[in-house]
């Protein structure tokens, strides 16, 4: 539209610079992609423990190689779909063991966290720390 043009015409004229904000997106943008990657190497540079697998997680990985074979494949969603059918078909006594081992697991854990946020734990302790007085303030 000519409305448009000359108003950019305008603009460039006063000394701006055309397309400017985008550019500064697109390169905020590429400096942030491999932030995931550096958060996750972080965290494991950081000694902080690994959150550990629900029962769930634990039938898969034991019965990962049947469910390959019924499904004639190793391709996850295949494999996960096919799983978590048979988990929901066991009843809860079937799924005992699993849930015991994930439930001795999930204490280790919390013990570990603990452990971890006490000799200082990357710095996390703190937001905790801060939660408590709001909770406190609150009461």
């Amino acid at each position: 539209s000519k409305e448009y043009a000359q108003k950019m015409a305008d603009f460039v004229a006063a000394g701006g610079v055309k397309g400017k904000r985008r550019a500064e997106k697109a390169e905020a943008k590429q400096a942030n992609s491999g932030t995931k990657k550096a958060k996750k190497e972080a965290r494991a540079a950081s000694g902080q423990p690994k959150r550990p697998a629900s029962g769930y997680f634990l039938y898969l990985t034991e019965n990962r190689e049947a469910f390959e074979k019924e499904a004639g494949c190793k391709h996850p969603p295949v494999i996960s779909k096919l799983s978590g059918k048979a988990w929901k078909a066991m009843s809860d006594a079937q799924k005992k063991p699993f849930e015991d081992k994930a439930a001795k697991a999930k204490a280790e854990f919390q013990k570990a966290m603990e452990e971890w946020n006490n000799n200082g734990g990357g710095g996390g302790d703190d937001k905790d720390e801060d939660e408590e007085e709001d909770g406190e303030e609150e009461q």
